[in-house]
């Protein structure tokens, strides 16, 4: 048969969901984009009088968004999938190159405008070459990723966390040489500090996001922000008045209270970003550490400690709701983890915790043939050669006399 495309989303969802979700590890990617696209697709369905999405119609179309699945000519069940939003690159699913190269086919009668594509590597290769050379245009590297899933975990020892801490929080041991701390779900009150952190983190990967504060809204949300809080030391003050010698002439209960050392303040040093839980699946999408926080290991200890909370029970949910995360979810109980790393950096979570690499992915940018090259750095003037001393012999020093 080939692709098959519609711009309905539940259309799309009856006849690809099936395949998507029996490989949701390596369909990570297309399932939590559908989530983000859905609702915008259902208002602006809704607004055409078409909630119940029996058709394609304008609501959809006025989007942007076309979906599609492969039906392989023996009728059998679809055996890849792709969405496609022309602001962002082409998502497909399934490694075959052949029918990554068939979707440029597709896509290019149709007249979509693709700015590039995120697929596996052979798969993304396949669709940039075909695509390039219908549309003229010509494909650069810009990420390469790599897909790891964990499945299965232990029971992490929860706590309450202090009075006013502002959400449920999870103590774990620290690893061998890890940093101490806990786990603190995102509330309305992190919002501002939540927003700067998105956006930092998007201008140092070159992400694109639209509205920092609403994506945190959102993530507070649904609890699909965690922080990692580490023990600060006490104010200064205190601190000093700890190591301050104890006056003999205080009553005994006043030496004690002077003597009592202040609670540790736990500070945010971390973040990890969880997706929606879909088809038991969690994506540990962002893991951001501010500049002055980094190298202390609290990246690597929220990303462990998020993914042992997550497969003993904790998902994400409304802050304030029983679990471990802030609720199990309404979509069901989370059995495993993806989490899409830089392909070009180690990762040492992998081994230790037992993610296994399911795939390789890359994302290619598309652009003119006959662009604008960089400017070529100045070269300096050439100065020549420096001039050469005299190398004769030393004159003689007088002798002095005594």
């Amino acid at each position: 048969m080939g692709w098959c495309t519609t711009s309905d989303l539940d259309r799309f969802t009856a006849a690809a969901g099936g395949y998507l979700r029996s490989r949701a590890a390596e369909n990570t990617p297309l399932l939590t984009a559908l989530q983000d696209a859905e609702p915008a697709w259902r208002a602006r369905a809704a607004g055409d009088g078409l909630a119940g999405g029996s058709g394609p119609g304008p609501g959809a179309a006025a989007a942007g968004l076309l979906f599609g699945w492969w039906e392989p000519p023996d009728g059998g069940a679809p055996r890849g999938a792709f969405l496609h939003d022309p602001a962002v690159p082409l998502l497909i699913s399934g490694p075959v190159p052949e029918m990554a190269a068939a979707l440029a086919a597709t896509l290019a009668k149709m007249n979509r405008q693709v700015s590039g594509v995120d697929a596996p590597t052979e798969a993304a290769d396949a669709f940039a070459a075909a695509w390039s050379q219908r549309a003229g245009t010509v494909a650069r590297v810009h990420r390469q990723r790599s897909v790891y899933r964990l499945a299965g975990g232990g029971p992490p020892r929860a706590s309450a966390g202090p009075p006013g801490s502002g959400g449920p929080a999870l103590s774990l041991p620290p690893e061998a040489g890890g940093p101490a701390g806990r786990l603190r779900v995102a509330t309305v009150a992190d919002l501002p500090l939540l927003a700067a952190w998105l956006a930092a983190f998007a201008g140092e990967m070159a992400e694109r996001i639209i509205s920092p504060p609403e994506l945190a809204a959102d993530l507070i949300g649904y609890g699909g922000a965690v922080f990692w809080e580490a023990p600060q030391r006490p104010a200064w003050i205190r601190d000093a008045a700890h190591h301050l010698p104890i006056p003999h002439h205080l009553p005994i209960p006043h030496r004690r209270e002077t003597a009592q050392p202040a609670e540790p303040v736990y500070q945010p040093a971390a973040l990890a970003t969880l997706s929606r839980p879909a088809a038991g699946t969690v994506q540990i999408g962002m893991v951001y550490t501010p500049q002055d926080r980094r190298r202390n290991g609290y990246a690597n200890a929220v990303t462990l400690a998020v993914s042992r909370a997550l497969l003993s029970g904790g998902a994400p949910g409304a802050p304030g709701a029983p679990g471990v995360l802030g609720g199990p979810s309404a979509r069901g109980p989370v059995h495993e983890i993806v989490m899409i790393t830089d392909g070009a950096r180690p990762d040492r979570w992998g081994s230790r915790l037992g993610y296994q690499l399911v795939s390789e992915r890359t994302v290619l940018r598309f652009g003119p043939v006959n662009g604008k090259p960089a400017s070529p750095l100045r070269r300096q003037q050439s100065t020549g050669p420096a001039p050469r001393l005299p190398t004769g012999p030393l004159p003689r020093l007088p002798r002095i006399r005594r």
